[in-house]
């Protein structure tokens, strides 16, 4: 590492370290309550108070902050509970402390309302990714929802304490934040920085924070961002839900939240959200009925499906014939190929075997045998990857290229083949064609690249993963 290097990197951690002694702030709103709290404090529970610090992700940071850097022995467990916190430093210190902790307004106004406006809305953004992270943690009936839970609720943090470092009277530096450094500094839990960093072998808890990060960062720009569709399309593979359910449970959590805002917050209003508003539709069957006209069903996006189950095969890992298998699956169902093959490179004997075909009329792809001995498109494939589109308005210069014994066996006027990859190996060939004197379209073949692309990546991860263990 260069002397540059070092030094950007000691200066990191020398800021992230500063904030382990600072103190957070927390809402003013938060503060009422547990100021309300102290006056019945002995019949307040720790589970009431909890619901007060979830919906204050400074006030949540600050807390398992506390608890987590405290002086530990060999029989100290990390905490990643905000109730097992609160139980931990005891009901009474706890609302005695904070219900005289300084607030984010006391600090913020009125000379940085810009930031105290911006603060608001990522506080937003942290109640409502927690919130939905709850919810659909629920769904799967996962066993860590409070770490589910605090990780969603910190992740904005990283937008948080810049601003908040700008406060003159915290003396700081405004300097941009890593979380999971910053994280691990203030001795959180594993699990929790699990969430929060680059795991090596994701796991679906982790798809679906991801998921849920990117989706939020998406809607943040509105609604009616094109990217939103494959990150829903992800949570609903997770989770095992249709799209439209989970587009509902967001919808739902969005306007829920945002009907709660103060009416001066200067980002998220609850007209922002008004087109999301729940409820039914016209039943569009009833209408066209009155109409007396008929109306067709929407159908799903089945190639969409399809590849998103392939990546999300690849982010947790898969084995190679599941892989195989969905790659196959969504160029049949998908792309209406019918006869589809892939073809392993076998080193040993220098030929190309089939492994995996499917569809009609393929009995011979099955037997299939391309030896590579003599130089051949196929063997040009396995140089680098790359693919090939054999269509009427190439056939003459590519078919005299194909080897002898695939033009004896395999009689296809059009076809796409595309070499899988895992690494810098060849793995085999990935054929597909639409059967008879039919010509592959250029839909097919562009979205039967996309499609092999995805399966080496997935391939790749699986490799990986193993060579991990």
């Amino acid at each position: 590492m260069e002397n540059g290097e070092v030094t950007d990197m000691a200066n990191v951690v020398s800021a992230h370290q500063e904030w382990l002694n600072k103190p957070l702030p927390i809402l003013q709103s938060s503060r009422n309550q547990i100021i309300a709290m102290v006056r019945r404090s002995d019949k307040i529970k720790p589970s009431e108070i909890a619901e007060v610090v979830l919906q204050d992700p400074l006030l949540a940071a600050q807390l398992l902050r506390t608890v987590n850097h405290r002086s530990k022995t060999s029989l100290s467990t990390e905490i990643s509970s905000i109730e097992s916190a609160i139980l931990l430093i005891g009901v009474v210190p706890f609302l005695e402390r904070f219900a005289r902790h300084t607030t984010i307004e006391s600090l913020l106004l009125p000379d940085l309302q810009k930031e105290y406006s911006i603060l608001l809305k990522w506080i937003f953004h942290a109640q409502t990714l927690r919130r939905l992270a709850k919810e659909f943690a629920t769904q799967r009936y996962d066993s860590k929802i409070d770490v589910v839970q605090i990780a969603a609720l910190l992740t904005p943090l990283e937008h948080m304490l810049p601003l908040l470092a700008k406060v003159p009277s915290l003396s700081m530096t405004p300097s941009p934040v890593n979380l999971h450094k910053l994280l691990q500094i203030w001795e959180y839990p594993a699990t929790v920085l699990d969430l929060v960093g680059v795991m090596v072998e994701p796991s679906p808890r982790y798809a679906l924070h991801k998921a849920l990060i990117s989706l939020m960062g998406c809607l943040d720009k509105g609604w009616w961002q094109p990217d939103i569709t494959a990150h829903l399309q992800t949570i609903a593979l997770i989770l095992g839900q249709e799209v439209g359910d989970v587009w509902r449970t967001v919808v739902k959590c969005l306007v829920s939240l945002s009907h709660r805002l103060p009416s001066q917050h200067a980002f998220y209003t609850p007209a922002r959200w008004l087109v999301m508003q729940p409820g039914d539709w016209p039943n569009p069957n009833l209408l066209a009925e009155q109409a007396n006209v008929s109306i067709k069903p929407v159908e799903k996006d089945v190639l969409i499906e399809r590849m998103q189950a392939l990546h999300l095969a690849g982010v947790q890992g898969a084995a190679t014939n599941q892989v195989m298998g969905l790659a196959i699956k969504a160029i049949a169902e998908g792309l209406g190929m019918k006869r589809i093959a892939f073809t392993l490179f076998m080193a040993a004997e220098n030929s190309l075997r089939s492994r995996y075909v499917q569809g009609a009329d393929t009995d011979a792809l099955r037997v299939l045998v391309v030896p590579l001995e003599a130089p051949h498109l196929f063997t040009r494939l396995l140089q680098k990857p790359s693919s090939i589109w054999l269509n009427s308005g190439n056939a003459g210069q590519y078919q005299p290229l194909l080897p002898a014994e695939f033009r004896e066996q395999i009689h296809a006027e059009s076809f796409c083949a595309m070499s899988i990859f895992v690494g810098d190996k060849p793995l085999g060939i990935l054929y597909a064609d639409v059967g008879g004197e039919a010509q592959v379209s250029d839909y097919q073949y562009q979205h039967f690249k996309q499609i092999s692309t995805l399966t080496s990546r997935a391939l790749a991860h699986n490799a990986r993963r193993k060579s991990a263990m």
